[in-house]
């Protein structure tokens, strides 16, 4: 998955190795001995599809340091990802949480895209990540309103929430979240954010504000088995992401 506006900078290298762990220096105590906290564990993943090949064939979830993979299933309502179904079962059986996303365009039916989608997944269980809406500015038909745009989204989102009986995640960019999501209905969903910068958060859609980010694209040339990858970062520990999933599912 790839957002085309200019990134800022490369992702500096020292948060490339924090994926590993990342030490944090305690305060020091009366005797002006330092205390060393426990080191900290980020929770990394990456999006992938057909243009990565078969990279996840030499990927495992204990020697690359990565903790979770969401491939690419589906777009629009005819375009189903080719390596999509080699993906979704590898991803699982080399111990990744597994995630899967479609492609949404706006020109085609919203309902057609959520059975399309959906359908294509299969049997989504409950330790999947949630299914993914990618709403992004070139699948956006521009001969639309922001209006129509907004209302044909909120029909496939309500659709696969309907089927699924959990609420889909948003990956969208700041500029296209406040240009079509301005809408407070769309923030009660859960953000898979992209933006490419070193701040320590990232920046996002208005609508967000006071929600706050669940994933963060951090940025789109992180080097694995010499394929360039989408490299994202779970906003809190491995245990709170299993958390966040179980919860999502009907109990």
């Amino acid at each position: 998955m790839r957002i085309y506006y200019l990134m800022c900078i490369t992702l500096s290298l020292i948060m490339l190795g924090s994926c590993i762990t990342k030490n944090k220096k305690g305060s020091t105590n009366h005797n002006m001995g330092v205390v060393e906290k426990k080191k900290e564990q980020f929770v990394c993943g990456i999006d992938i599809s057909h243009y990565q090949g078969n990279e996840i064939d030499s990927m495992f979830n204990d020697t690359n340091n990565l903790h979770f993979v969401i491939c690419k299933a589906t777009e629009g309502v005819t375009i189903i990802d080719p390596l999509f179904n080699k993906n979704w079962k590898t991803i699982k059986e080399h111990g990744f949480l597994r995630g899967a996303y479609h492609f949404y365009r706006s020109n085609d039916s919203p309902s057609d895209q959520a059975s399309f989608f959906l359908k294509t997944i299969g049997d989504i269980q409950n330790t999947d990540i949630p299914p993914v809406v990618d709403f992004e500015e070139g699948g956006i038909d521009k001969t639309q309103s922001v209006e129509e745009v907004q209302s044909s989204l909120k029909t496939f989102i309500l659709a696969v929430e309907k089927q699924i009986e959990c609420k889909p995640i948003i990956y969208t960019d700041i500029v296209t979240g406040n240009k079509y999501l301005n809408d407070s209905f769309f923030s009660q969903y859960p953000l898979w954010i992209a933006d490419y910068v070193t701040k320590k958060t990232p920046d996002l859609p208005n609508a967000w504000k006071n929600k706050g980010w669940l994933i963060w694209q951090k940025e789109s040339n992180y080097r694995l088995d010499n394929q360039n990858n989408d490299f994202d970062v779970f906003n809190g520990s491995l245990m709170d992401f299993k958390e966040f999933i179980r919860n999502s599912y009907p109990k």
